[in-house]
This record gives structure tokens, sequence and C-alpha cells, in this order.
């Protein structure tokens, strides 16, 4: 049997569908066409179909909404380095992906914002990439945060590389990574089975150079 309001591809046409019906039966009714009309009360059967109205529009878009966060979560379950993938929707859409440590942060990065956007469209999210970050890791960031914004700030990448470089050789890090292309500024540090990712957008986007 087809499932009720089956037959409505999306959520205007439902909507347009029940709307009409409900102009239908109050123009009936305030000009007395037919007889079952006459005694009919045209106030419940308003409430009745606003009511019908919510809950397949509730219907229909909980529907929409699943034939498109299931296929998306699968494809970035699907990416070699993703642990694990979660959806939280609120206010946005926010997508959760939990990493392996990977060799390339930004090639990473670029690639999971393609896959997402052929999945959504123009449809806006963000994401959030989850770590295995530990306190000497943080740390390890806090010791050279000052040169990664004031890099972004002046555009002065190189120096900003070198300085970097010099201060998290001395923390005996087993690798850490800095690079920078035109719309963000990546760090990776790993020690032991610890990494941490930080992500910087940047405000003065220009030519974009690896450090």
């Amino acid at each position: 049997m087809q499932p009720a309001f089956g037959r409505f591809s999306n959520y205007f046409q439902l909507e347009s569908a029940i709307s009409n019906a409900i102009i239908h039966y109050v123009n009936c009714v305030k000009t007395g066409k037919g007889d079952s009309m006459k005694n009919f009360k045209w106030h419940a059967a308003v409430l009745a179909f606003v009511v019908t109205l919510g809950i397949a529009t509730g219907a229909v878009l909980l529907r929409q909404r699943q034939m498109i966060n299931t296929p998306l979560l699968k494809r970035i379950s699907e990416l070699e380095p993703v642990r694990e993938v979660r959806l939280e929707e609120g206010g946005e859409k926010v997508i959760f992906v939990t990493l392996e440590y990977v060799d390339n942060l930004q090639k990473t990065y670029r690639q999971l914002h393609e896959v997402i956007s052929e999945m959504l469209g123009e449809e806006a999210y963000r994401l959030v990439l989850v770590d295995k970050r530990s306190e000497p890791l943080e740390d390890a960031y806090y010791a050279v945060h000052f040169e990664l914004y004031e890099s972004e700030q002046k555009g002065s990448f190189a120096a900003a590389g070198a300085a970097v470089d010099a201060k998290l050789a001395a923390l005996g890090l087993d690798d850490y990574r800095f690079a920078v292309d035109d719309k963000y500024i990546y760090l990776q540090l790993k020690k032991g089975d610890a990494w941490l990712y930080e992500i910087i957008e940047r405000q003065n986007r220009g030519a974009g150079e690896q450090a």
C-alpha cells in the first residue's frame, strides 16, 4: 500500500495540496455548496488539516534529510583516514570527523570538503575535526600559536615556518607539519600515540605557500 502522502515528492507539493484542500472546504461552507457541508464544523476541519499538515511536513522533511545524511555519512566513513563520523543538526549542520594521524592534513581536509560539498551542494555546513590530542601537544601548539596568527596577519609565512620549526624541533615531537593555502593555516603535531590538528581560517587571503 502506498504510504500516506507518498505521491508528493517534496514538502512544497504537500503543503500546496493540503492548503488547497483547506481553502476548498472553507469556501464550500461559506457559500453553502453541498448539502453535506451545511452543518459541517469548518473550524474543526481547518484545525485538523493544520495538524495533519504539521505531521506530514515533519515526515517529509525527516525522510528527505535521511536520504541526504545517510549517504553522506557513509561516503565520509569510507575515506581511508576516517575513524568515525557523526552529524549534529540544530541551527546549523555540523559534521564531526575523527581522523587517524595523516601525513598531509591539508590534503585530507580539502578532500573532506570536496566530498561533503559534492553531497550537500549549496547547503551550509561546518566541518569539525576530532583528533587525539594530549596535554603536551596542546602545550606545543600554544608555544607556536602566536607565530601562526602573526603570519596570517602579516602574510610572512616563510618566516613563521622557520620560527615554528625551530620551536617545535626543541620539543622532541615525533612529527610536526605546518602548511598554508589560500583559505587556511594547518598545523599537525604527533608524539607517541597522540596527535593534534589545528586549522586556522585565514582572514587576509593571498597566495598560499607551504612551509
